[in-house]
C-alpha cells in the first residue's frame, strides 16, 4: 500500500524551494555588484537571525568572526566587510535545500583594503530556515587563507 506523502515535510519543501530560489537572486546579485548589495540578504532574515562564522573560534578579536545576533548586528556585519574588503569575484557552485536547510557551496575571492592581500576560497553558508524566514547562518571558508589576508597569520616563505 502506498501511503500519501507527509504533508507537513511537502509544506516544508516548498518553503525551503521559495527561499532557495530568493536566496539564490540574492547571490547573483550580490556577486554582480562586486559584495555592495547584501539588501537581498536582509530581506530573507527574521528579526532575530543568529549569524555565525568559522572565525569565532580561532579569531575571537576579528570583527568579523561573530557571532552576530538580530538583523541590526548583522547588517553591521555587512557593513565591516565593505569597509575592510572588495569582492573580486564570486559563483555559486551548488544551492540545494532539504526541509530546514538551505545550503550554498561556491567560490569567492577578495582582496583586503588594509593589506592590499588577496584571498580566495571555497565557501559553504548553510542557512536554518522557519516560516520562509533565516533564522540561522554558520558560513564555513579557508580562515588561515582570511588570517593571511589580514595580516593575523604571516605568509609561508617559498623557498
Amino acid at each position: 500500500m502506498v501511503r500519501p506523502a507527509n504533508r507537513k515535510k511537502q509544506n516544508g519543501l516548498q518553503v525551503t524551494d521559495n527561499f532557495r530560489q530568493r536566496l539564490a537572486a540574492a547571490y547573483e546579485v550580490w556577486g554582480a555588484s562586486a559584495g555592495t548589495t547584501p539588501a537581498r540578504f536582509f530581506e530573507l532574515m527574521d528579526e532575530a537571525i543568529e549569524f555565525h562564522s568559522v572565525l569565532e573560534r580561532e579569531f575571537p578579536r576579528d570583527p568579523l568572526s561573530g557571532p552576530f545576533n538580530g538583523r541590526t548586528a548583522v547588517i553591521g556585519y555587512w557593513s565591516a566587510i565593505a569597509e575592510s574588503w572588495e569582492l573580486l569575484s564570486s559563483k555559486t557552485d551548488a544551492l540545494v535545500g532539504d526541509e530546514d536547510r538551505v545550503v550554498w557551496v561556491g567560490r569567492v575571492r577578495w582582496r583586503h583594503r588594509r593589506t592590499l592581500r588577496e584571498f580566495q576560497s571555497t565557501k559553504v553558508d548553510v542557512w536554518s530556515v522557519w516560516q520562509d524566514r533565516a533564522i540561522r547562518y554558520f558560513e564555513m571558508f579557508d580562515s588561515a587563507g582570511y588570517a593571511r589576508a589580514t595580516g593575523q597569520l604571516e605568509p609561508a616563505i617559498s623557498q
